[in-house]
């Protein structure tokens, strides 16, 4: 029994949260795979690949913690930042570490890009070339 054509199912199935997207962990910056929740009717989302990190992505929750803790969701603050073409919710794409307070978001359907960074004057929303 190969997991491979499930997978593949799967992926058909959920559309645009499984494109070939970067998606960064807003915690740690590194770029998120591919994966299978632990409860397959949950599906496939992005997960970090930090040990012990919780943190997911898909395009239609945006971020969110892998955990039945109602604690830990209380303490945490996920991003959400909205696409201004299409409402859906955009993923950490680019960060810089010279400039730590820039972030580039993208949309995972129309791939607006967002800026923000404190030497763009606070410009969250402007548009970038898609």
């Amino acid at each position: 029994m190969s997991l491979v054509p499930n997978m593949v199912s799967e992926r058909e199935r959920l559309g645009t949260s499984t494109r070939d997207l970067h998606v960064l962990c807003y915690q740690h910056h590194t770029e998120m795979l591919l994966r299978l929740l632990s409860e397959p009717a949950d599906g496939l989302v992005y997960a970090c690949q930090e040990s012990g990190c919780l943190v997911r992505y898909d395009s239609s929750h945006g971020y969110f913690l892998d955990t039945k803790d109602a604690k830990a969701i209380e303490q945490e603050t996920t991003p959400h930042v909205i696409c201004s073409n299409d409402g859906h919710l955009m993923y950490l794409a680019e960060v810089m570490p010279e400039r730590r307070s820039f972030r580039r978001w993208k949309c995972p359907e129309c791939e607006l890009s967002k800026i923000n960074d404190e030497e763009t004057s606070g410009e969250l929303g402007k548009k970038m070339g898609a």
